[in-house]
């Protein structure tokens, strides 16, 4: 199968996401101080930023922009797949556990998960940074997920029915592939195997899952970007609270206003992730020779 150089994933997982992060920043670069919360929003305030402040040939600045925003893409997609889909995978496990497991995981469950299963100095330090990193998802799912029934919504199981006539397939793909047989309950990512032969025997799948793991790369990324940009905002408004002025009702509703945004774009990327390991799985399950 014949690929074009830039894919649609380029697009999505890099380009966009590095040309938003390269807007953001210099918006923000160019702000006039004092500023207010309300400032980041200003669509004119940006505008002027554009026109005026980055004086650049048009043709010049359009290549230096393309360039510069594919390369801080690629920053932000690694990033983000260290940070939000190490969250998502700590926190749930592989798409490809859950979806063949039906559990009923407490509270304390996701907190023990998180802050005390597996940890070691190293790794310990890097979730106390993840947590602030993307604070507006890591508190509010921590916290509110299992009140709130998101974390049952976003691990609900297949019907048992598919759960055993998929489960069936993997062991006869072992055996056709030469393999131990794999462990149904261990938390090993022995979707990989699936994945990839899968994408090799059944080409009629290759476009649709690369349209989940392009979308799911995106929202990833823009979810990263949107938790550090509030992570800012919350940090701008504490160090201009002023007990003797009027509280700022409009900086507020921004604040929660994109925590609500960050944790839509980590439910979103869950779910393209579900749905690429479920496309995977429907795949080799109606796939007549495995």
């Amino acid at each position: 199968m014949e690929k074009n150089p830039f894919s649609f994933y380029d697009f999505l997982g890099y380009l966009f996401p590095g040309m938003l992060t390269l807007l953001i920043v210099m918006h923000m670069t160019y702000l006039k101080e004092p500023s207010t919360i309300s400032d980041y929003f200003s669509i004119a305030g940006f505008m002027d930023t554009v026109k005026n402040k980055l004086s650049f040939d048009w043709l010049k600045s359009t290549l230096i922009l393309i360039i510069l925003s594919y390369i801080c893409g690629q920053i932000i997609a690694y990033l983000s797949s260290v940070t939000i889909e190490y969250f998502a995978n700590k926190l749930y496990k592989y798409p490809s556990y859950y979806l063949l497991h039906d559990e009923d995981r407490s509270f304390d469950y996701y907190l023990n998960t998180y802050f005390r299963d597996g940890i070691y100095f190293g790794n310990f330090i890097w979730r106390i940074i993840l947590f602030f990193t993307a604070f507006p998802v890591t508190s509010f799912i921590l916290l509110l997920g299992a009140p709130l029934k998101i974390n049952k919504f976003i691990t609900h199981p297949l019907d048992a029915y598919i759960r055993d006539s998929i489960q069936t397939k993997l062991f006869n793909l072992s055996q056709k592939l030469n393999l131990a047989r794999p462990e149904i309950n261990s938390d090993n990512d022995y979707h990989r195997i699936v994945m990839h032969y899968v994408y090799l025997n059944i080409p009629n799948c290759q476009r649709k899952t690369d349209n989940y793991i392009a979308l799911y790369g995106f929202l990833r990324a823009i979810c990263l970007i949107s938790c550090i940009f509030t992570d800012i905002l919350i940090i701008k408004g504490l160090s201009t609270i002023n007990f003797s002025a009027s509280f700022d009702r409009t900086g507020f509703v921004l604040i929660i206003t994109m925590v609500l945004l960050s944790n839509i774009l980590f439910m979103g990327f869950v779910k393209f992730y579900r749905r690429f390991t479920l496309e995977n799985y429907m795949a080799l399950l109606t796939e007549k020779n495995s």
